[in-house]
């Protein structure tokens, strides 16, 4: 076997592992406000290219991050996407990374569970949510920890309750390691 054929066959093996991952174009927003803290975020998938921006004013400096990704599934029912990260970090120190995510969503008879984990090597940053949708009524239950290795980490828990007629929920939670209760809203067209 030729350098060439193998380098073919090795490209068509991963081409064949990375099955196409779900083609769910949509669009997320979210905006929580607390007494000391405000997150912001906007998340848009077209195909397989996804893009995001998250604004953090968590009780310090506030950060700007950045970024865009491509989704696969790797023949799983859990979708990968990984790309470049680019951070502000307090506005005006520019940190650069790559940021890898593992999703996974399923219908269920009562609505739907949502996992999700996410890693940056900017300050080796990390995100987990659990989420538990109900139809009937349009509520969802979520869990959260996020954190870094400049020591900063907070455990959330937060309901939503979906607005009738529109993409729309209200927001409600609570930031356990900052002690802090939070208020907002977010849009999903997913």
């Amino acid at each position: 076997m030729t350098a060439g054929t193998k380098t073919i066959r090795y490209a068509a093996a991963m081409l064949a592992l990375a099955a196409p991952a779900a083609q769910a174009d949509g669009e997320f927003y979210q905006l929580d406000l607390g007494e000391d803290t405000t997150t912001a975020v906007i998340s848009v998938e077209r195909g397989r290219l996804a893009y995001g921006m998250v604004f953090s004013d968590y009780t310090g400096p506030e950060d700007l991050n950045l970024t865009a990704s491509y989704k696969f599934t790797l023949g799983t029912p859990v979708t990968f996407r990984a790309g470049p990260a680019i951070q502000l970090e307090g506005l005006d120190t520019v940190k650069g990374g790559i940021r890898l995510v593992a999703e996974h969503y399923r219908p269920t008879s009562f609505g739907s569970i949502f996992l999700l984990g996410e890693f940056t090597t900017i300050d080796r940053g990390y995100f987990t949510l659990a989420a538990i949708g109900f139809d009937k009524p349009d509520v969802t239950v979520e869990f959260s920890y996020l954190g870094d290795d400049d020591g900063f980490h907070d455990t959330v828990a937060a309901v939503a309750f979906g607005i009738p007629n529109t993409k729309a929920s209200f927001r409600a939670g609570y930031k356990f390691d900052t002690e802090e209760s939070f208020l907002g809203i977010s849009i999903n067209t997913f």
